[in-house]
């Protein structure tokens, strides 16, 4: 199935998130039929009581982005290659609604999917500049999802999810102060886990603690277990974050 994958840009866990594509911002980069390079993000909307008339739906996507990408230098292609303007048209924000969107631009794909936070694909590499063409952006028609893979990362965040939970419980009932605490009372693990741009078998861990970050590297492509990928863990110091 020819499929156009796209990024997760927003809050995952938001109820509007959970009930259509699983995320209330998407983005993406892909090539039409025609070989033209195409940037697209959307953003879906819940409608309220206190919601404006143009909500015409539950739940209403808009397009805030979409232009196409060139080689031009210098670069400005937003405005200069913009196909719909900002919030241009809305839509219901739901997988069949978005894919009409796209196929209505010169594009043939049979459907569109929002790729997890964990699932491994940005748009936006780290070193991304305006300038550069149309290699600057990573396109969701030549990503490879792999769900197997991307379990296996859901499991080392849960993992670590967990853990800072229970570390922040004993944190704040001995006084210790290993970590920053709420004020109000409650705890909410605090930490930052990603998929590596060039290498997808390698997760990045960086993990916050009173006054000082830890970064990790860990292996999801050894092993078959949770265990056998925890033990792959090695602190590393991480670029100009110097932790």
């Amino acid at each position: 199935m020819k499929t156009l994958y796209f990024e997760g840009a927003g809050w995952s866990g938001a109820p509007i998130s959970k009930a259509t594509v699983g995320n209330c911002r998407i983005r993406t980069a892909f090539h039409l039929d025609d070989g033209r390079a195409v940037y697209l993000e959307m953003t879906g909307t819940e409608r309220t009581k206190h919601s404006p008339s143009c909500y015409k739906w539950p739940y209403t996507g808009f397009v805030s982005s979409c232009f196409y990408v060139t080689d031009e230098e210098p670069n400005d292609d937003e405005n200069r290659h913009s196909i719909y303007h900002k919030n241009y048209r809305a839509f219901e924000y739901t997988e069949a609604a978005i894919l009409k969107i796209v196929n209505r631009l010169g594009a043939s794909f049979e459907a569109v999917k929002v790729v997890p936070d964990l699932g491994g694909y940005r748009v936006f590499p780290e070193d991304y500049t305006r300038s550069g063409g149309a290699g600057r952006l990573n396109y969701g028609d030549e990503f490879r999802f792999d769900p197997e893979m991307t379990a296996r990362r859901e499991a080392v965040h849960k993992f670590i999810y967990d853990l800072e939970l229970r570390e922040l419980e004993e944190d704040r009932r001995t006084g210790a102060k290993k970590f920053v605490h709420f004020p109000c009372g409650r705890d909410f693990p605090n930490f930052s886990l990603w998929v590596d741009e060039k290498d997808p078998g390698m997760l990045h861990l960086l993990r916050h603690f009173n006054a000082h970050n830890r970064h990790w590297t860990i292996r999801t492509d050894v092993g078959e277990s949770l265990d056998d990928w925890m033990a792959t863990a090695t602190e590393t110091r991480l670029g100009s974050c110097g932790c």
